[in-house]
């Protein structure tokens, strides 16, 4: 882990509005880092991806399954992009391809169905 990403905050911001239209649930997150301004970042996760991390925690899929998956998801995906190259643009998309290249974010969304019961 980087020296920045030791000292980067990541914060939840809150749900996203209208993100349906694209076919995606959004999450707002704010990162606080050194040496850098602080950037707001809306993270989609794409309908086909919650499906498929609905259906891998054995959990309904609807909407609070939804916000919560994008919240968990896009929160562990932030943390990683921060310790590896800490590039991150404005908006980033989680599908069901970004599922497949990356196994620990269904991990994460199994952990979802496991903390509710």
């Amino acid at each position: 882990m980087s020296a920045a990403a030791d000292t980067t905050t990541i914060r939840y911001h809150g749900p996203g509005e209208g993100a349906e239209l694209w076919g995606a649930t959004q999450a707002d997150f704010v990162l606080d880092w050194p040496n850098r301004p602080a950037r707001e970042v809306a993270v989609l996760l794409q309908d086909a991806a919650a499906e498929a991390l609905a259906q891998a925690a054995s959990a309904e899929d609807g909407p609070e399954f939804r916000a919560a998956a994008a919240r968990a998801v896009g929160e562990a995906w932030l943390q990683a992009q921060v310790e590896r190259d800490g590039r991150i643009d404005s908006v980033a998309v989680i599908s069901a391809a970004t599922l497949a290249e990356r196994p620990e974010l269904v991990t994460v969304a199994r952990s979802l169905a496991t903390g509710a019961s």
